[in-house]
């Protein structure tokens, strides 16, 4: 959009801005007029945001993948789930094979996999749960540490590779937008992982519901 076609669009916006003010009876601010911004945009607005955000994840995965597969040649660890499956238990004494998927996001078939893989290698180890004879539980061999030190030094450089563009504050503000993001999904892949997508869209809020 050139600036002035864009210059005419803000202007025809702020005299909508005024007329819904004009009785308030108190001067506007530039914060009132931002907030008729965001209040205003349009139901096609949104969605494409959410398309966006969508695409931008996923893309984002796959950027940290292509990384971590650089950091992790030459090791013994071959995918980014081995190593997420070893640092899981790098400051566990055990954790139920039930626990360790559910840290990682993984669902149980190919979790157990993962673990059969680190298994296998040696890397981790494996033993009944003391409490339930049924369960087992996983835990980090030293081979297993060794090879998670031998790594981090270039898993380190794949991380600060992945956000290096952002400044301290962006850092902080993505930290936190993500972490919210990661709560809500993971109470849904560990409580609702069975639901329906219709039944996963009533976890939403309702004021995003409106503008489905």
């Amino acid at each position: 959009m050139k600036s002035k076609k864009l210059l005419i669009e803000i202007i025809e916006l702020l005299e909508k801005f005024e007329e819904t003010r004009s009785t308030s009876g108190y001067e506007s601010s530039l914060d009132d007029f931002i907030l008729f911004l965001q209040q205003n945009r349009t139901l096609e607005e949104d969605r494409n945001d959410i398309v966006r955000i969508a695409q931008n994840v996923s893309f984002l995965h796959r950027y940290s993948k292509f990384y971590i597969k650089k950091a992790l040649k030459g090791s013994l660890l071959q995918t980014v789930d081995e190593y997420t499956y070893l640092v899981a238990l790098f400051n566990e004494e055990s954790l139920s094979k039930t626990e360790i998927n559910n840290l990682n996001v993984i669902e149980k078939t190919s979790g157990n996999e993962i673990m059969n893989r680190l298994l296998k290698a040696k890397l981790i180890g494996e033993r009944r749960d003391e409490e339930d004879r049924r369960r087992m539980r996983v835990f980090i061999m030293e081979k297993g540490r060794a090879e998670l030190m031998k790594v981090f030094p270039d898993l380190w450089k794949s991380a600060t590779i992945l956000s290096g563009i952002l400044s301290p504050y962006e850092k902080e503000s993505f930290l936190q937008t993500s972490d919210k993001l990661c709560d809500f999904h993971k109470d849904i892949f560990v409580n609702s992982k069975e639901g329906e997508i219709n039944d996963l869209m009533l976890k939403l809020p309702q004021t995003d519901l409106k503008n489905q």
